[in-house]
C-alpha cells in the first residue's frame, strides 16, 4: 500500500495544556485506520489538524500528494451534522460538495432536517464526489439509523478495496469492529498503535477493541 499522509511527533498545545503529544502516524491508500478514545483525548483536534483546519505546535504533517501540510484536493472531511450550514438549502449543499456529480431537488433548508438525516446527508454528498483519495471523518455514525448505518459501513468497505485512504473517529467500538485494519488508541494525548490482528487473530468484535483499550490504559 502506498502512503497517502505521515505525520511526525506532532504535538498540539492551548495554552499550557498539552492535548496532543508526540504523536506519529501513517494513512495509507486502501486501508481504514480507527481512532479510539474518551472525550476530550484530542481526536476531533487531530483531525482538525490534518485538515488544515488547526496548526500544530510542534512536529510535522506530510501529505505525499502535495509534499506538505496542506492536504491535497481529493481530502474529504466531515464532522457530523452540526458542521452544516443550517439556511443552505439541502439541493444547493448537494451540488457544491459533490462537484456537480449528484443532485437532488429538496428545496428545504438544511436546518429542517432531522439530526440523522443531516448526518446522512452530509456523508452521501461528500462520497458523491468523484475525486476523492483519502477520507478523514469524525463520529461519522452518530445518529444514523439502521439502514444508513448499514450503508456507511459498507461504503467505507467497498472505497477502501478501490484504494480509499480512511482515518475514522468513533465512540461506537461496534462499528468500529471488523471495518478497520488499525487502531490508533489516544490516550493522555499520545497514540498506541495496533494491527486488527494483535487484538484479534479472527475478526474484531467490539468488545475486542474495548479490552485492548483497557489493557493499553492500564499499562504503565
Amino acid at each position: 500500500m502506498t502512503e497517502a499522509l505521515r505525520v511526525s511527533r506532532l504535538e498540539k498545545l492551548y495554552g499550557g495544556r498539552v492535548v496532543l503529544r508526540d504523536v506519529s502516524i501513517s494513512v495509507h491508500h486502501g486501508e481504514v485506520l480507527g481512532l479510539i478514545g474518551a472525550n476530550g483525548a484530542g481526536k476531533t483536534t487531530l483531525l482538525r489538524i490534518l485538515a488544515g483546519f488547526v496548526r500544530p505546535s510542534r512536529g510535522r504533517v506530510e501529505w505525499k500528494e502535495t509534499g506538505s501540510p496542506v492536504p491535497p484536493l481529493s481530502t474529504g472531511y466531515f464532522a457530523g451534522a452540526p458542521t452544516l450550514p443550517p439556511r443552505v438549502r439541502v439541493r444547493t449543499w448537494v451540488r457544491l460538495v459533490s462537484g456537480g456529480t449528484a443532485s437532488c431537488d429538496d428545496r428545504r433548508p438544511i436546518a429542517s432536517l432531522s439530526r440523522g438525516s443531516r448526518q446522512l446527508l452530509g456523508l452521501s454528498t461528500l462520497f458523491a464526489r468523484a475525486d476523492l483519495g483519502v477520507v478523514l471523518l469524525d463520529e461519522p455514525w452518530e445518529g444514523l439509523d439502521p439502514d444508513a448505518s448499514r450503508w456507511l459501513t459498507d461504503t467505507v468497505a467497498r472505497r477502501r478495496s478501490e484504494g480509499m485512504a480512511f482515518l475514522l473517529s468513533s465512540h461506537r467500538l461496534h462499528d468500529l469492529a471488523g471495518l478497520c485494519d488499525r487502531y490508533a488508541f489516544l490516550l493522555d494525548g499520545r497514540v498506541i498503535l495496533r494491527d486488527a490482528v494483535a487484538i484479534s487473530p479472527s475478526a474484531v468484535r467490539g468488545e475486542d477493541l474495548l479490552a485492548a483499550f483497557d489493557r493499553i490504559r492500564c499499562t504503565p
